[in-house]
Formats: C-alpha cells, sequence, structure tokens
C-alpha cells in the first residue's frame, strides 16, 4: 500500500510557482496590449513619439517577458508533476483501491500524443475522488474547478500553438497584430487556467490531509456493530 507522505512543501512550492506565474501572466498580457496599441497606431500612422524608439523598448520587454515564462513554465512543469506523482501514491497509501492510473502514467500521459488530451485530465479526476476517503470513491462527481481547469489547459495550449505559427511568419504589420493578439489571449488563458489548477491543488491536498488525519474506522462484527475488547 505504501505510506503516506506529507506533501505540505511540495504543495506550498506548487502554490508559490504558480502564483508567481499569474503575476507574470497578467504582467505579459498587460504588454501584450501595449505592443496591441502600438502596432495599431504604426499601422494608422497616428503617432506623435519616437516610434523607433518605442519599438526598440517593445521588443526588449516583451522578450524579456517571453524568457520569464518560458523558465517558470519550465519549473512549474517539474514541480506540479511531481506532486501529481506523489498526490497518486498518497491516495494508495491512504486506501483507496482500484485505482486505474499509477503514480508514473499520472504524469507520464502528459506526454504521449492524442492521448494527452483527455488521459491526464481523466488521472487528475481520478485522484481527486480518490482523495475522497470514501470507499465509493469511483461513483463520487467530480467538480466544475476540475473541469474548468482541463477546458483552460487545451485552451491555453492551443492559443499557445496559434501564437507561436503566427509569430514564426509574422512579417508585416497586420500579421504582427494578429500575432501578437494570439499571445495575448494565450496569456490571458494561462492566467485562468492557473486560477483553477491552484485551487485543484488546494482541495487535493485539504482532502488527503483530512483524510490522513481521521480516526481510523473500527473494526465491525457480523451485525456491523463496532467489536468492542
Amino acid at each position: 500500500m505504501g505510506i503516506f507522505r506529507n506533501f505540505s512543501t511540495s504543495t506550498n512550492w506548487v502554490v508559490r510557482l504558480l502564483c508567481i506565474g499569474i503575476a507574470v501572466d497578467v504582467i505579459a498580457v498587460l504588454s501584450g496590449l501595449s505592443e496591441i496599441w502600438l502596432l495599431n497606431d504604426i499601422d494608422a500612422g497616428t503617432y506623435d513619439y519616437d516610434v523607433t524608439a518605442a519599438a526598440s523598448w517593445n521588443d526588449s520587454r516583451q522578450g524579456a517577458i517571453g524568457i520569464a515564462q518560458l523558465v517558470l513554465y519550465l519549473a512549474q512543469a517539474i514541480i506540479i508533476l511531481s506532486w501529481i506523482r506523489l498526490a497518486n501514491r498518497n491516495a494508495r497509501a491512504l486506501g483507496a483501491r482500484d485505482m486505474q492510473f499509477t503514480p508514473g502514467w499520472a504524469i507520464g500521459w502528459y506526454f504521449i500524443p492524442i492521448a494527452n488530451l483527455w488521459k491526464p485530465y481523466q488521472a487528475m479526476s481520478e485522484i481527486w475522488r480518490a482523495s475522497s476517503g470514501s470507499a465509493d470513491w469511483k461513483s463520487a462527481e467530480t467538480s466544475g474547478t476540475l473541469q474548468g481547469w482541463w477546458a483552460a489547459w487545451l485552451v491555453a495550449n492551443a492559443l499557445g500553438r496559434v501564437s507561436f505559427r503566427l509569430s514564426m511568419k509574422a512579417q508585416e504589420i497586420p500579421e504582427l497584430k494578429n500575432a501578437s493578439i494570439a499571445t495575448t489571449a494565450a496569456d490571458v488563458a494561462s492566467v485562468v487556467l492557473s486560477l483553477l489548477l491552484l485551487e485543484v491543488v488546494k482541495e487535493i491536498y485539504r482532502r488527503q490531509t483530512a483524510w490522513s488525519a481521521a480516526p481510523p474506522a473500527m473494526p465491525q462484527d457480523s451485525a456491523g456493530l463496532p467489536e468492542t475488547a
């Protein structure tokens, strides 16, 4: 069955990184809106400032934000996947029976093309339900927060791909605007995604710690009454 491991430190790291990511993504959204405004001015020719200097500052700012987002994304991926694996192991250690997804595959499905469109959600949903402490956890319902998190994940990733493709071929002002709009939309989706994942992580942690702290059930006799010494 394994031993339940206190994962408050791991959970705190996930929460910290998600909060930092939200802050950086909000800055990215504001920066993206500023870039769209600049591109609109250039396209319409309605500017009364040094557009060359403004464009140079915009490129430097957007580049720095992009690097910060990439570094945070890699750090989040490592910490969050480790947390998911540990949460799966803890659910088993606490007594959840017949879980379909192993700790390894709970994170492994993220890297399998096509199957990663639904399998990671199923694995997280199983952890959510198995962490309830109920013997009939398989029939328990999941939360709208969990479903919203996965929808936001799919949208954020789709917008990220669109943004990348548009950015790679953008040369003219209209193309640059479209790429900037897609990038900003992806950043907005990333904020929503992180906020929902925060709630998912906190709820699974709350369920497992409450379960681990609960007194063990007393054995019962054939009549369904607690046995006495």
